[in-house]
């Protein structure tokens, strides 16, 4: 256990077991200082959590050279094909169509059934929900604009 052989650790903490958990554990917590490989680390931390028992032992931790990160970027699945710049830039818009939509179609029943019945108060609710969906598509609309925008700006940095 982190190089410390076991008759070593025999002589010194069998009468008090709490101060060789205490050693071992400021140990672990100078090395988690020291690593930083981040599986090794995590290792470490486990280990100070008492979930895993073998993870206290020590073992070499291969140095990585370079940049090997495997993570997919964000809002990439790592099966799916690549799209282009453009087809990306359009599903932004594809939610806040949607809203702009529905918004547009509820104003629309809400006007046809207040001039089939003439009584605003039947119409009333489905007028509301329109203007709440054309409210969000709007907003939708500007938080995708920055989106794309963003891109933009990432793409010319490149």
């Amino acid at each position: 256990m982190l190089g410390i052989s076991r008759g070593k650790r025999q002589g010194m903490g069998m009468r008090n077991p709490g101060v060789w958990r205490d050693m071992e554990r400021d140990k672990l917590i100078r090395k988690l200082k020291t690593v930083k490989d981040p599986k090794e680390r995590d290792k470490i931390i486990w280990a100070l959590a008492g979930k895993e028992k073998d993870t206290l032992e020590e073992t070499p931790t291969p140095v990585r050279s370079g940049k090997t990160d495997t993570t997919p970027v964000r809002g990439q699945a790592p099966g799916l094909p690549k799209l282009p710049i453009d087809t990306r830039k359009l599903i932004n818009y594809l939610a806040p169509a949607i809203l702009l939509f529905f918004g547009v179609v509820n104003l629309v029943q809400a006007i046809l059934y207040f001039i089939q019945t003439g009584r605003i108060e039947a119409a009333f609710p489905q007028l509301i929900m329109g203007i709440m969906f054309l409210v969000f598509g709007f907003f939708s609309i500007a938080k995708a604009k920055k989106r794309v925008q963003g891109v933009n700006a990432d793409k010319k940095e490149t």
